[in-house]
Formats: C-alpha cells, sequence, structure tokens
C-alpha cells in the first residue's frame, strides 16, 4: 500500500483560506519535510502555497500514488470515481458527513462510498478521519500540529482528536511514532487492515491502539495473536460499559458484557489491555523502550521507605516477585551502604543517597542471577543529586541492555533535568511507584496462545470419541426442552444426572422407583427460565408421599405465577451428592462470536462474580488457563483437607461446551450452573440452553 511511503500525494479540497482543513493539511505535506510530488486540487485557484494547483483530479499530469480528499462529504463520491478513473489506490477521506451522522442520509453516502472503492478496489482510510502521519518520510497528511521525530510506536486510533492530544504530549513523556493513522469510520479500511500494515513495518516495534468498536473479531482475533509474537499490541477499549445492561436470561449473560469479549480475547491472543489513557501510554513507553522481563523476578530501588512500601504492595498486586539477593552479593552490597540501609528487598539506600549508592545497587542487581529487572524509585529531597543518579542508571542500563530498568523520579521542578536525561536515553520514568511497577510488570513474557481462527476449527477433545449427534433446531427459540438438552449434552460427553420428564405423578414414582431416592423434582416449561425463584424446584425428595406432594406443588406454583403458561411436565431427577458447585456457559458476542465461561457456580455466581471468560474455540489448554485464572482455582486443588477435585473432568465439560456452541450457532445463551465437582467425578446438576 501506499500509506508508508508514497512517491507523490494529491490533496483534493486544496485551499488558499488559511483556516480551512484544506488548507492544513496542504501546508502540512509542503512544509514538514515530505520530498515527494505534491499535487493540489482545486478547480478555483491556479496556485496554492507556491504550487501549482489543478481543476480536477484527471488534469493532474502525473501518476499518483496517494490522494487525500477534504471537500463536503456528498462530493466524495463523484471524487471517489475520478480516483478510480486516475488509477489512485490508496485514498484518505478527511471529510465527515456520513454514517457517524446517525442519519439515513449518512449512512447511504457512506455506502455509496465503500460500492465506489470495492469496484475500483481501493483502499480507503476514514471517513471523517485526521488523516495520517508518517515521520520517517517528513509526512503529515493530517490536519494535527507539527511531527515528532521518527520513532518506533504506531498508533491506530479511531478518535481523531485524541490521537491529536497523544501527539502534544509525546514529546514530554519521551515517546516517538514510526507511525500515526486516525482510522475513523472504518467503512473500507478496518483495524485489523490496519495492523496488517503495522505488521510488515519494518519501522513499527510497538502498536497502540484505541478502539471504540471491532468490526470483524475473529479476524481480529487471528490477526492480534500472529502479531502479538513478534510486536507488542497495547489495546484500550472504550464503549464497554452499556452492552452489559442489556436483558439477558442467563447468569452468564449477566456476567458477560462486551467488556468479557475484549478480556477474553487480550487473555488468548497476549495483547496488553489498558483500562485508562494513563496506563496506555506508560504500557507503550515501557514497551518501547525496554527488553522483556523474563522472570517475574524483580528488585526495588528506593532512597524513601514509604515510596517504597508503595512500590512493593503494587509488585504484590502484579504478581511481580520481590527476589532476594544471592547472600554474597547481599554482603557485598552491605559494604558499600550506610549500617541503617537495607540491602532486603526492597534495597533502601537512605534519604542521603548519592549516585555512588545507587550505582553500587544497579550494579548489585545486574550481577544477580535471581534479579530479572528492577524499579528504580527517587524522591527530591535537599541533598539529592537527581540528575547525577538519572546518569548513574543510563550508564548501568548502557552495559545491560538486556534488563528492564523503569524508574519513578517522583515530584516536578527539581526532577524535572533528570527525567529529561532518562528520556533521552530510552529509560521511561513515572510520576509515581505504582504506575512504574506497572509498566515493569507489562514487560512479563507469559504464555500466549495460539490464535484461534474460527474456519479451523476447534481441536476439542470428545469425551468416549463420540461423534456429535444432530439435533434439529431449525424453527426453534427460547429455552429447548430437557429431553433436547439431554441429547445435545450426550453427544457431547457432557454428564446429565439420570432423569424423565414425569407426565403425571404416577410415572413420576414408577421412575423413582426404578432410580431410587432421593429426588430432585422441576417443572418443566420452556416458558419458565428461573425455577427456583417462583417455588418450582424441590429438593431432596425421599419418599412416595414427598414425590407426589411435590409434583403438585410445583405445578400448582408454575399455574399460580404463569397463568397462559404451558407446561410439559415435571422434572424429576437423581438428587445429586455434594460437591463444589462451578458455572460453566457460553454467550453469543456480536463481535466475536460465542464466549465460553467458568467460575464459580451455585449461589455464589453472581455475588462473587469469580469468571473466566474465552473466545471459542477452546482447547485442552486454554481450558485449564480459563481455571487457573480463577481465585476459585485453590478450592480446585484441595482446601483444609480436601482432595483435589477432578479437574480433568471439569475442564473437559468447558471443551465440550466450546465445541457444542460451535456446532451450534443458533444458541445465544448456555448454563449449567451448577457443576457439581467432586474428587473423581463432575455432574452437571442444571442446564439452561437457549435458542436466539
Amino acid at each position: 500500500m501506499s500509506f508508508l511511503s508514497p512517491t507523490s500525494i494529491a490533496v483534493i479540497g486544496a485551499s488558499t483560506e488559511e483556516a480551512k482543513v484544506g488548507h492544513m493539511v496542504l501546508k502540512n505535506i509542503l512544509t514538514q519535510g515530505y520530498k515527494g510530488a505534491v499535487y493540489p486540487v482545486n478547480p478555483k485557484a491556479p496556485e496554492i502555497l507556491g504550487k501549482k494547483a489543478y481543476p480536477s483530479v484527471a488534469a493532474i499530469d502525473g501518476t499518483v500514488d496517494l490522494a487525500v480528499i477534504v471537500t463536503p462529504g456528498k462530493t466524495v463520491p463523484g471524487l471517489l470515481e475520478e480516483c478510480g478513473a486516475k488509477g489512485i489506490r490508496s485514498v484518505i477521506v478527511i471529510s465527515a458527513g456520513f454514517g457517524e451522522t446517525g442519519t439515513k442520509e449518512g449512512h447511504a453516502l457512506e455506502e455509496e462510498v465503500v460500492r465506489i472503492t470495492k469496484q475500483h478496489k481501493i483502499n480507503l482510510v476514514g471517513p471523517n478521519c485526521l488523516g495520517i502521519i508518517r515521520p520517517s518520510i517528513g509526512m503529515n497528511a493530517s490536519f494535527a500540529g507539527n511531527l515528532k521525530k521518527p520513532g518506533s510506536i504506531a498508533l491506530l486510533s479511531q478518535s481523531g482528536a485524541l490521537a491529536v492530544a497523544l501527539l502534544d504530549s509525546a514529546g514530554k513523556l519521551g515517546m516517538d511514532f514510526s507511525l500515526v493513522v486516525s482510522m475513523g469510520n472504518k467503512s473500507v479500511m478496518s483495524e485489523c487492515d490496519f495492523l496488517e500494515l503495522c505488521r510488515d513495518d519494518p519501522e513499527t516495534h510497538v502498536i497502540g491502539m484505541y478502539l471504540e468498536s471491532i468490526v470483524d473479531g475473529k479476524r481480529f482475533l487471528k490477526m492480534a495473536g500472529e502479531i502479538c509474537k513478534t510486536k507488542p499490541i497495547v489495546l484500550i477499549k472504550s464503549g464497554v460499559s452499556e452492552r452489559g445492561k442489556k436483558a439477558v436470561s442467563s447468569h452468564t449473560g449477566a456476567l458477560a458484557g462486551f467488556d468479557a469479549a475484549i478480556d477474553a480475547m487480550a487473555a488468548q491472543t497476549g495483547i496488553r489491555r489498558a483500562h485508562n489513557t494513563e496506563e496506555f501510554l506508560d504500557f507503550l513507553r515501557a514497551l518501547a523502550f525496554q527488553p522483556p522481563l523474563l522472570t517475574p523476578n524483580i528488585a526495588i530501588i528506593t532512597n524513601a521507605g514509604g515510596p517504597g512500601i508503595l512500590a512493593t504492595d503494587a509488585a504484590d498486586r502484579q504478581k511481580l516477585i520481590l527476589a532476594e539477593l544471592e547472600p554474597k552479593n547481599a554482603e557485598a552490597l552491605k559494604c558499600l551502604l550506610p549500617i541503617a540501609a537495607s540491602v532486603k528487598n526492597p534495597i533502601d539506600v537512605l534519604g542521603d543517597a548519592l549516585g555512588d549508592r545507587y550505582g553500587a545497587a544497579l550494579e548489585a542487581c545486574a550481577r544477580d542471577p535471581n534479579i530479572d529487572g528492577v524499579a528504580v524509585i527517587l524522591t527530591p529531597q535537599v541533598m539529592t543529586p537527581s540528575t547525577d543518579i538519572a546518569k548513574a542508571i543510563v550508564e548501568l542500563h548502557k552495559k545491560q541492555k538486556l534488563m528492564p530498568i523503569v524508574t519513578s523520579f517522583m515530584g516536578d521542578t527539581n526532577v524535572a533535568e533528570a527525567v529529561k536525561i532518562l528520556h533521552e536515553h530510552s529509560i521511561p520514568n513515572f510520576s509515581t511507584p505504582e504506575r512504574a511497577v506497572a509498566a515493569l510488570a507489562v514487560l512479563k513474557t507469559e504464555r500466549m496462545s495460539p490464535a484461534l481462527n474460527a474456519a479451523e476449527g476447534s481441536t476439542c477433545d470428545l469425551s468416549a470419541g463420540r461423534r456429535p449427534v444432530a439435533v434439529d433446531l431449525t424453527g426453534m427459540h427460547g429455552l429447548i426442552s430437557e429431553e433436547d438438552t439431554a441429547t445435545l449434552f450426550e453427544a457431547y460427553g457432557l454428564p446429565l444426572p439420570s432423569s424423565i420428564v414425569a407426565r403425571d405423578p404416577d410415572e413420576a414414582v414408577t421412575f423413582a422407583e426404578r432410580l431410587g431416592y432421593p429426588l430432585v423434582v422441576k417443572i418443566s416449561s420452556s416458558q419458565i427460565l428461573h425455577k427456583t425463584d417462583v417455588g418450582c424446584v424441590k429438593v431432596n425428595i425421599r419418599t412416595e408421599k414427598e414425590l407426589r406432594a411435590a409434583f403438585t406443588e410445583v405445578t400448582e406454583n408454575a399455574k399460580r405465577h404463569f397463568p397462559t403458561v404451558t407446561l410439559h411436565g415435571v422434572l424429576v431427577q437423581e438428587y445429586l451428592p455434594a460437591g463444589d458447585e462451578f458455572i460453566v456457559g457460553a454467550i453469543k458476542d456480536q463481535n466475536f462470536g460465542h464466549l465460553v465461561m467458568v467460575g464459580l457456580g451455585g449461589i455464589y455466581t453472581e455475588l462473587f462474580r469469580d469468571t473466566a471468560f474465552r473466545v471459542a474455540p477452546v482447547g485442552d489448554e486454554e481450558a485449564y488457563a480459563m481455571l487457573q485464572q480463577l481465585h476459585s482455582w485453590k478450592m480446585l486443588l484441595g482446601l483444609r483437607g480436601k482432595s483435589q477435585r477432578d479437574i480433568v473432568a471439569l475442564a473437559q465439560v468447558i471443551i465440550g461446551v466450546s465445541k457444542l456452541v460451535g456446532d451450534c450457532p443458533q444458541i445465544a445463551e448456555l448454563d449449567l450452573n451448577p457443576v457439581i465437582v467432586r474428587e473423581d467425578s463432575v455432574v452437571i446438576a442444571d442446564a439452561k440452553v437457549v435458542i436466539e
């Protein structure tokens, strides 16, 4: 594509009026170092900013690699036709007035733009965007401010305004960019296309993305997983708070929301997710300037106790380990520090420390095989030579390029010069110890799951090698029957207790005589989703008399709460021995397809919200990773004298659910709650399958 290195650019809508965007864009291209040919297009001006202007695209007397359109939205389709006829295959549409307006006319105009680009095979950025900036060739094809020096960070932003703000603050933070793309409405090129651009760009080492929407979740998942193996991606995603408020009929749906899909996608691909703008910038700076942290073992060096404790607490939250120096290294460092100093981790060099003490502590950490990264904290006391200490850190970093170092020189004017020195030598400084430690944590190299591709299908291992038995879901909607649920679950190795839907009390008693007591009875109706709430479930039924009474009670309760309800009978089910209760579920997300969930179940499901989500398909490795992510993982390992639960069987339930929803895309929601997990088995006590 010609977005990264165009040899010629046409500015369509170039203006002689300084206040117009068409003038600003042309001026940026002409005055900030771009060396290629530039063609202003304006039918009313023979010359603009010293450049010959052309009345139309067709009139340009040379080839054009890239066109930038800055004209009213209604003129864009015609201009795209001209670009197509001229052979221009890369276009930026800065113009607004399309789908973002929310009007019928705006959407129709955008659809026309898409049609024309497909016809002429045009790659289009926008519309309604800021433009593109490529510092290494001096190209500022946008209406942002002056270019900064070239760097290694690519910024892909769906908000042009946010991109401008980040560019303006980049200098102070020591950040430099390889590429800045304002994606706009993404009517033709989506975030996946821009990721592909960055993947193949040798100047880009780290990718930062601000997204408000994701066009193709499956493609994004696959591409991000591939790219994260070689180039880190930091994502900040807005617009995640409303989706979770939609009406859902399952615990899984209530716990999911769109935010769960983003977390799942990040966990599966290796994307670093930032939850606010501050984190976004911090993560980008750390990843752009520092090497990976190979293990969680770090050291904290500080001249103040309080900030050192804050950093220690932050390290614990980030699952970093404050490793002790080897005895010989600790003893050698102790000899170089005052008697009141501490060589325990955090290493406290005391408030009157000069550059020599910081240097000695850094050298000790660099030598020590237990330490793989360092966070250096400084508070500017009267005697603190912050610039000398910054230089000591720089010197150590030059010698130990493979050990990540971050700093927190706290304060403002008293550390400004020192911070400047650190940034000039690619050592990121953070205003607080907590931010410094979080930035160090984002450098951790972790297991990254292989990228998933729906077309490749699941790698699930179906229990007992059974082949799925198709259940015709055509025409069904809402909650499916217990019989259909049982058929589906048997095919996918999902263990249900023995049960029958009895049409009358006599049939229930006959089944009980064959199965034995105790039993559970539940009303059978596709119209009643939450049966316990309306008295339609009775447990621990131990006699025929209790069974007949329970049958009558749940039936009458159902009719009283839902007078027009259709009843299929009463489900009579074996009463299950006690065990730990978990939930396994799935819900269909409009961007990524099905999300599979596991979590603490039973009455604690929505109280503790201890859950892990992944985008289907989920195989063995990912199923175990989900379980280990739970706070209740320790429950599965065995607590207070209990034996380990059947983790293998629970993982197979997760895998079976993933395969089921993959084969049955009509399933909107699925809830297995509780899944009773014992030492040697797993059984699903209650199940809901809802068809969209």
